[in-house]
């Protein structure tokens, strides 16, 4: 093996333990949010709100009362749908698989905030698609929906003057 070669492998090595040790391999994040917690639950009811906040994880649509589909794009090119049935629970909501309920689900738990600062909002997955739901792309999940309830917008760089190019498909 060329020195280089080894170098770069050691370097990914090092990545990829580094990455795991930031979001210590879990798939669950917890974020307060200043807003009661029934503001919280209905939040995540709303097919389009979850579109905003999962942009560029999934596209979800309501597909009929509590029937949500979703659509996920796996290393940006094979398009995955889940169809999802929401089941409220006492202290939060399930989005599980609509025909096997062991076998996805996107789970929110709501708490009340200590010092009454709002509402504590937990997020937990489990999917076949480990990569899509890590433990960091579950906490901007829930920045985002954070910044949509508590100022209307989720916080962006689109329209910035001095926000990146990103790269077309050409490219």
């Amino acid at each position: 093996m060329h020195y280089l070669d080894k170098v770069k492998q050691e370097l990914v090595t090092l990545a990829g333990k580094a990455a795991g040790s930031v979001s210590g391999g879990s798939t669950s994040q917890t974020l307060t949010m200043r807003c009661p917690r029934a503001a919280a639950a209905q939040f995540w009811r709303d097919a389009e709100n979850l579109s905003r906040v999962f942009s560029g994880i999934a596209e979800v649509r309501s597909t009929a009362p509590d029937r949500y589909e979703w659509a996920v794009r796996r290393d940006g090119h094979e398009l995955i749908n889940w169809e999802s049935v929401l089941v409220a629970e006492e202290d939060g909501l399930r989005f599980v698989d609509a025909t096997d309920t062991d076998l996805v689900q996107v789970e929110l738990g709501f708490a009340d905030a200590p010092h009454e600062l709002g509402t504590e909002v937990r997020m937990s997955a489990q999917a076949p698609l480990p990569e899509q739901l890590s433990g960091m792309a579950i906490f901007t999940v829930l920045y985002r929906a954070r910044a949509l309830l508590q100022t209307g917008e989720v916080p962006t760089l689109e329209q910035n003057p001095s926000a990146r190019r990103r790269p077309t498909e050409e490219e």
